[in-house]
């Protein structure tokens, strides 16, 4: 049977027996020793007890209340010996000092290095990270998503403080042994005298100019405004910063959407959409270039600027060192870039370097008529595609995708006053290629029809083109002109169809209109 005593470490009671007791009490008397002569000492002791109790109240269970010699011994292969701290600083013994390796990890918010709570700081130093980066995702996430704030509101409510020493070696992942307790209050005593010595400085720089005299009221009138102005400053930077940041991340943004065609559609009105690039590039280039190949390039010419925008707003709001070198490598990587964008323009140049022309003149059976009819053809295969969604492919050009992935561009109709008292219509065919002969052959495989009955005109709602051809420019352009005084009529299809049109569109229902001396206009008597 051996002696049981109750004693309090570290705020905790523990009841232990007596060969452990007299073994604890020996190897705290000599910590005490050990770090008597040392600044901080009492800090040192009072967190190695701390630590201590913590280690020891983990042995304790429902079936056993007392501390044994072995659960000493135990603490004290965790925690080290004190000739273990001297060991520390002789190489040949370094690496087999304990403590060397890693301990297990918590999250805590670090107060050492606050902005605001310290808890980006603490995830800082549990990832090792420099808090920079951490604070500039949360700062992403609060552009961006909008819900960084609330997410750091959480995380401060949530991840406590780290408030002793061990706290902070455990939020660090270091092992909580004396020596790295001792080099934690160490490190964080120098600090402290660093901060009072250099306040001690300034006192004594303020107070040496004070009783100098040297500086009259004006003067001192003078520094106070210019204080103030640098401060000024100061926010001007940090807000001029916070705008580089929206602007440089928002078209970033922006410019990747569109290039990737992340959005598909980007809708400018009600009737039609602008083409996403992916597509547009496909149809324009992708028979002769790789898509892929012009959104790499647009990202370096494009991205990169954007990205430094960010970047320096980044180092105005947050004042960080800048990164050696990117500077210089974005510069050279965005030369590139830029001599890869020269050469892909001349080469899709030289694709429509050549154009075609055919113009075919229509002739109407009643070209002296009062009223000229414009309609769709009723068994053309298109009509079925009318309602279809309307893409910009070029100015001012329209088209649409079919479920085949066929390209269907949607003809102009030009309206022009006649010189003398007859309607007349002219179609005209244009197509563009890299050779005369290429051109003359996409200006061949152009699929459109026109036919004229009596005083009606019947068109095709769509330019079609051979399947799985790339666009080069193949348009057709219906030419009616207008005797001065007589009417044009367009049937409603047509109109929902909303072609290339050459003259003002009414935003009215009507679809009649007349050729007067101030051109087309909509018909009054209607």
């Amino acid at each position: 049977m051996k002696k049981t005593l109750t004693i309090n470490l570290g705020g905790i009671i523990f009841h232990i027996d007596e060969d452990a007791y007299f073994l604890l009490n020996q190897y705290l008397e000599n910590l005490k020793k050990h770090f008597s002569q040392q600044e901080g000492s009492l800090d040192i002791l009072n967190d190695i007890e701390s630590r201590i109790a913590e280690i020891l109240n983990e042995k304790k269970s429902e079936t056993k209340q007392v501390i044994t010699t072995e659960d000493v011994d135990e603490v004290i292969a965790i925690m080290g010996q004190p000739v273990e701290i001297d060991q520390d600083d002789n190489p040949k013994t370094k690496n087999n000092a304990a403590g060397n390796g890693k301990g297990d990890k918590r999250f805590f918010r670090n107060p050492d290095d606050k902005v605001v709570a310290g808890v980006c700081s603490g995830i800082a130093s549990y990832l090792h990270l420099d808090p920079v980066w951490v604070r500039i995702v949360f700062l992403v996430f609060s552009l961006v998503v909008g819900s960084g704030i609330l997410l750091y509101l959480l995380l401060w409510v949530i991840i406590p403080e780290a408030q002793t020493t061990s706290d902070k070696l455990e939020m660090r992942g270091e092992k909580i042994n004396i020596r790295n307790i001792e080099k934690s209050i160490r490190e964080e005593v120098s600090e402290l005298r660093s901060r009072v010595g250099n306040m001690a400085s300034e006192s004594a720089a303020t107070i040496k100019r004070a009783s100098a005299g040297s500086g009259s009221f004006f003067e001192m009138i003078g520094k106070n405004i210019i204080e103030v102005l640098r401060f000024l400053g100061k926010c001007l930077i940090i807000l001029a910063g916070i705008v580089l940041i929206l602007l440089g991340l928002g078209l970033l943004i922006a410019f990747a959407a569109y290039t990737f065609g992340w959005t598909g559609g980007i809708y400018s009105d009600n009737d039609f959409t602008v083409l996403s690039f992916p597509k547009l590039a496909n149809l324009l280039v992708g028979c002769n270039l790789p898509v892929v190949y012009l959104q790499m390039i647009l990202l370096l010419v494009i991205g990169i600027p954007l990205l430094m925008l960010f970047y320096n707003g980044l180092r105005m709001v947050f004042n960080f060192d800048r990164i050696r070198h990117l500077g210089l490598t974005m510069f050279n990587i965005w030369v590139v870039g830029l001599f890869l964008l020269t050469w892909s323009g001349m080469k899709i140049y030289n694709l429509y370097k050549f154009d075609e022309k055919k113009q075919i003149d229509i002739a109407l059976e009643n070209p002296a008529c009062d009223t000229l009819n414009v309609a769709l053809m009723a068994d053309d295969p298109g009509l079925k595609y009318l309602r279809n969604e309307k893409y910009v492919l070029i100015g001012d050009l329209k088209t649409i995708i079919t479920e085949k992935k066929e390209l269907y561009v949607i003809p102009k109709i030009r309206i022009e006053e006649s010189d003398d008292s007859l309607f007349s219509i002219s179609q005209v065919i244009m197509a563009h290629g890299k050779s005369r002969y290429e051109a003359h052959q996409h200006l061949a495989s152009i699929r459109f029809q026109s036919a004229t009955a009596g005083s009606t005109l019947r068109i095709s709602p769509f330019v079609r083109l051979p399947k799985e051809e790339c666009w080069r420019g193949q348009i057709v352009d219906i030419v009616i002109r207008v005797p001065k005084g007589k009417f044009i009529h367009f049937d409603e299809n047509l109109r929902d169809l909303k072609p290339c049109w050459y003259y003002p569109m009414s935003s009215s229902d009507n679809s009649t209109f007349q050729m007067t001396d101030n051109g087309i206009e909509v018909d009054p008597d209607l």
